[in-house]
């Protein structure tokens, strides 16, 4: 069951070359993901700021993107009452 895909699998012979693309690739995606934690902090540091309420209902949630269009269309707590 398990054993038959795996008797088909084959050994993978990185070059270089292949190594330094997936380098490449693995930095990009870590630069990514370290901007968007950056935007994320900025977000809830600035709803904090401006209202320490609202940052703590939509804080952990301001990965969705509901929430950041929320904040996009009405952009204060009062708009979005």
């Amino acid at each position: 069951m398990i054993v038959d895909p795996a008797r088909t699998l084959r050994t993978l012979q990185l070059t270089d070359e292949i190594t330094a693309e997936l380098t490449v690739l693995v930095g990009f995606n870590q630069d990514l993901v370290a901007e968007a934690t950056r935007t994320s902090n900025r977000m809830r540091g600035l709803l904090t700021q401006f209202h320490p309420g609202l940052e703590r209902v939509l804080g952990p949630r301001l990965d969705q993107q509901a929430v950041t269009w929320l904040l996009e269309r009405y952009g204060s707590s009062a708009a979005l009452r």
